[in-house]
């Protein structure tokens, strides 16, 4: 030895290879060992590999499911922090592990508050709405951007007249192959009237990074309710309908959807079982990213999950009832088997369980907001220092919301 540190060498496949032995192989690593190698950018930047790699990783998510996981630093012991952090950060939970492995934070989008109730995901992207702005991620890429202002809903909006709408969503619109991110806005002063709009993700050199809202045509048949992210499945994105009380007609028994191809609103009924007084109390779900999945309470202390097809063709479907498990409590179901085993995988507020449908018995497998996290650390090291937002299904990606190569 000559006492010379070694150079850390570029991983390179044998040049022998044909081009499609390459891709197969590419296409089976995860995106952080694809993004050490200038050589493989024309191969990972294609829009049919990109496609192929998600593919993929939803195929591998069906053997060894895995989690995003949203925390922010609070200012000291507590059940709710009174302050939070100004960047939003991620971790990736793979089920049975007891820590999660940091993959992405960025000072850059400062915000006051970051709410759980409307963090999604949506093939590898994350939606975060703040109390200022919506910005959308790639936490695999550590790509971002900010969405422009709403003149019609104004996020900084503390008083005044018509308030701020927090009903947002983000899905793929397949006629066009781009992610769309859309948010409500209220026209009239007490709310009880609300309009739409759609901003569309583009990554190609002309759009130079350059967004804007722009009203669908059409305004909701029924008013969602005010404070929600809306699942979102092969095209289609879907709200709860709000209650009108004082008026005579009463919304339908359904859920609200929008369709992304042609910006049409729609109606999708609910389960024709579920008990009609129990219409508002029930959680929505996305499960293997083909089917909406509706978990509610019915009888005593009976849980039941329902699920309904998206398929390209539209919501001809209907509603499947899987499984009824006597559980204490209201659930979001996270994995169903095959995927999880033996067991429904289910969420109730910080704690994500399982449930062995051999045993009929529910077993804690981890807390949130005990989870050990490996990478990235916050200044302050003590527990409490980390309150726990939001934790949901994920699956890495290489989609582009930018132009910029990694």
């Amino acid at each position: 030895m000559d006492g010379k540190r070694k150079r850390k060498r570029t991983p390179r496949l044998p040049p022998y290879l044909k081009e499609e032995v390459i891709i197969e192989i590419l296409v089976r690593l995860p995106v952080k060992a694809l993004s050490v190698s200038k050589a493989w950018r024309a191969i990972i930047s294609d829009p049919i590999f990109i496609q192929a790699h998600l593919r993929r990783s939803a195929s591998n998510w069906q053997e060894d499911p895995c989690f995003i996981y949203v925390v922010a630093d609070e200012d000291g012991p507590g059940r709710w922090p009174t302050t939070f952090c100004n960047h939003i950060r991620f971790y990736q939970w793979q089920l049975g592990n007891k820590v999660a492995t940091f993959i992405h934070d960025d000072n850059e989008y400062s915000c006051n508050s970051f709410d759980q109730r409307y963090f999604s995901h949506c093939d590898g992207l994350v939606l975060a709405p703040t109390d200022t702005r919506l910005y959308v991620f790639n936490p695999a890429t550590r790509d971002a951007i900010t969405l422009p202002e709403s003149g019609r809903n104004d996020l900084k909006r503390r008083g005044g007249e018509p308030r701020a709408c927090y009903c947002f969503g983000l899905g793929l619109d397949p006629r066009i192959g781009k992610y769309k991110v859309v948010q409500g806005f209220y026209w009239s002063k007490d709310c009880t009237s609300m309009g739409m709009e759609v901003c569309t993700i583009a990554d190609d050199d002309d759009h130079r990074g350059i967004w804007s809202w722009g009203k669908i045509r059409n305004d909701p048949p029924y008013l969602p309710q005010g404070c929600q992210t809306a699942p979102s499945i092969n095209g289609y994105m879907f709200w709860r309908i709000a209650d009108q009380p004082g008026k005579q007609q009463q919304p339908p028994r359904a859920l609200l959807h929008l369709s992304l191809d042609d910006e049409e609103f729609g109606i999708t009924r609910l389960p024709d079982s579920l008990d009609p007084s129990l219409v508002h109390t029930f959680h929505l779900d996305v499960l293997h990213g083909r089917e909406l999945c509706l978990t509610a309470r019915t009888i005593g202390t009976m849980l039941t999950i329902w699920t309904l097809p998206v398929v390209d063709k539209g919501l001809n479907s209907p509603w499947e009832r899987r499984y009824s498990i006597n559980v204490s409590g209201i659930f979001h179901t996270m994995a169903l088997p095959p995927c999880s085993s033996s067991g429904i995988i289910l969420r109730r507020a910080e704690a994500i369980y399982r449930y062995d449908l051999k045993t009929c018995k529910l077993t804690t497998l981890c807390e949130m907001d005990r989870m050990a996290l490996q990478g990235r650390r916050t200044k302050r090291q003590r527990k409490y220092d980390l309150f726990t937002f939001d934790i949901k299904r994920y699956t890495e990606s290489l989609v582009r919301i930018t132009n910029r190569l990694q």
